[in-house]
């Protein structure tokens, strides 16, 4: 038997459902007792691997870390004795995370600040009450509570709307959303999360007559750090080790989010296990962004590539999910997610291969100060996204089994060879979508550019699969000039966020990222290129290219380059 043929063999992906079943119990924020029990939990299932500990109270390279969240409980209730939420215990999603405690049970005056983003939206005095808003809660909260001293923020927010799929308040008004505080709120004021219909409720009697809600929240910091699962597959030899790695965080259910890549992995490690490798592979269970880059700056590991496994398990029919494999980005050519692609391609599913897109901690292995190149797996768009309806039964087995069967197929091509025919249309896929883009542009720097990331992905290609079709897909490409080095700019590993940033700056880049959708990704990509000695109005110049973003994008860009110069994240 070959290794690929025991791999799918031992393969059940019905233990990735029936795991899911049990992590989706858990409401697992950062540093809660409800993650400890989530990695209790795996570990139960894969064996007693490495628990490492990290300090959430601090700065952490680029990040500002959370502080440690534990929800103990809370309840909100008209003053009339109607409640709007009874237990929070029963439906935790209606806590907004970093929520601090109420001082016991409070009784609020209800304002309807609208979006509760915009000054002029503040017209009467909300010290003291419980604001309704509509707006994203991180900025409401530094609006309400922390610029204006609100006690509470009662928020119906649903992100990523889509009607496509009927994911609309107005289609789920009984959908509670998840939401979070940023990571700079400190417990000044707590908030809930309420349905559609439950805040159109309240908004129509807040404008008919004067209304108060007697509002108690409970929470601690919990475990007080944020905690790092490991685990350490095959042999270590002269090849890097590969990383599979799933975020574990999230409130009670996050069946698709994302406690069915966590369960995925769970089994794909089961599996490994299994089998002898001749190649190292590594596990990783964390807080999303934030365990990632404290792992990195910790542990310091040098790897070969990366597969992120994030919304893995949806059941297409019901969420109207599409699988995307998001390639890495231009700063970084690879061909795995090419090869990735090809070993899902099938009629059964839907599938899209997709540029580089931020949203999961492979953006921070595919920052050019980590240069990992790291492939994203994610169903998306999802109707159930961050609510309480994403729950076990938007799942599917038979997405499980079609996923984690393409992940152990990618696993075999990357520990023991690729098949020649394989590898002549991973090649074949990258030399046709580098001839396409070398089409689509015509300025001179993004065509060269096109032209090296090309040759580069066919170059790592060649080392794990040096055959005649990889070699002559290779010398079609023609002489261009190798991929420059990294050049170190940045004080710090992983792409730069919010720890520098002031209020004002929170505010310009809440803005941005309402405005552009591609704010994310052109703001780190930016600074990608500049740390691959690109000069800055090129880097500029590529990013741009990369997610044909608008020239006001483009001058933000060029602001944002200059704040980080200024305040000493980025060299002159």
């Amino acid at each position: 038997m070959t290794l690929r043929q025991d791999l799918l063999r031992e393969f059940c992906p019905q233990n990735a459902l029936e795991l899911e079943r049990d992590l989706a119990l858990l409401h697992r924020s950062k540093g809660g007792q409800g993650l400890v029990d989530a990695i209790a939990r795996l570990q139960e299932f894969v064996g007693p691997y490495t628990v490492r500990h990290y300090a959430s109270t601090t700065a952490c390279q680029g990040y500002l870390m959370p502080r440690p969240w534990n929800l103990k409980g809370g309840s909100l209730r008209l003053s009339t004795g109607e409640w709007l939420i009874p237990d929070l215990r029963m439906a935790p999603i209606g806590g907004i995370f970093l929520s601090g405690p109420s001082r016991g049970i409070e009784r609020l005056r209800v304002v309807d600040v609208r979006s509760g983003t915009e000054d002029t939206e503040y017209a009467q005095p909300v010290e003291g009450c419980a604001v309704l808003a509509t707006g994203k809660p991180p900025v409401v909260y530094r609006e309400a509570v922390a610029k204006r001293g609100a006690r509470c923020v009662i928020s119906n927010f649903m992100p990523a709307q889509d009607t496509r799929i009927g994911r609309t308040p107005e289609e789920m008004p009984d959908t509670v959303n998840y939401a979070s505080f940023g990571s700079e709120a400190q417990g000044e004021g707590f908030g809930f999360n309420v349905s559609h219909r439950t805040f159109k409720r309240l908004q129509d009697l807040v404008r008919e007559e004067a209304v108060e809600v007697d509002a108690f929240f409970d929470a601690d910091a919990g475990t007080g750090d944020l905690q790092v699962l490991e685990a350490h597959m095959g042999t270590p030899g002269p090849r890097k080790p590969i990383l599979l790695l799933a975020h574990l965080c999230h409130p009670r259910p996050g069946a698709n989010d994302n406690a069915s890549g966590a369960a995925l992995l769970a089994e794909l490690v089961r599996v490994l296990c299994s089998v002898p490798l001749e190649r190292e592979i590594v596990a990783l269970w964390m807080p999303e962004f934030y365990g990632t880059i404290a792992w990195l700056a910790d542990q310091k590991p040098d790897l070969a590539c990366a597969i992120d496994l994030d919304m893995v398990g949806e059941d297409q029919t019901k969420t109207g999910s599409t699988l995307e494999v998001t390639a890495t980005p231009w700063s970084l050519p690879s061909f795995i997610s090419d090869l990735m692609a090809v070993n899902l391609t099938t009629h059964d599913f839907r599938l899209m291969l997709t540029g580089f897109t931020w949203g999961s901690d492979h953006a921070v292995l595919n920052d050019a100060s980590i240069h990992v190149p790291a492939l994203l797996l994610s169903q998306w768009p999802d109707r159930y996204y961050h609510s309480s309806d994403d729950t076990p039964d938007k799942s599917s087995v038979q997405s499980f089994a079609w996923v984690g069967r393409g992940i152990l197929d990618t696993l075999a091509d990357l520990v023991s060879g690729i098949p020649d025919e394989r590898a002549a249309v991973v090649a074949a896929r990258i030399r046709e979508q580098g001839l396409a883009d070398s089409v689509r542009y015509n300025d001179p720097l993004i065509r060269d550019w096109v032209a090296r990331r090309t040759r580069a992905a066919l170059l790592a290609l060649q080392e794990t699969a040096d055959t005649p079709v990889v070699r002559a897909e290779l010398a079609a490409t023609g002489a261009t000039a190798p991929m420059p080095a990294f050049q170190p700019r940045v004080p710090v590993i992983g792409p730069i966020e919010e720890v520098w940033m002031t209020t004002d700056d929170l505010q310009w880049n809440d803005r941005l990222m309402r405005d552009f959708p591609c704010w994310s990704n052109l703001k780190a990509e930016v600074v990608n290129f500049i740390q691959l000695d690109v000069e800055r109005e090129d880097a500029l110049k590529l990013a741009t290219a990369e997610f044909d973003a608008p020239a006001a994008a483009v001058h933000a860009a060029r602001h944002y380059l200059d704040l980080l110069t200024a305040r000493g994240y980025l060299l002159p």
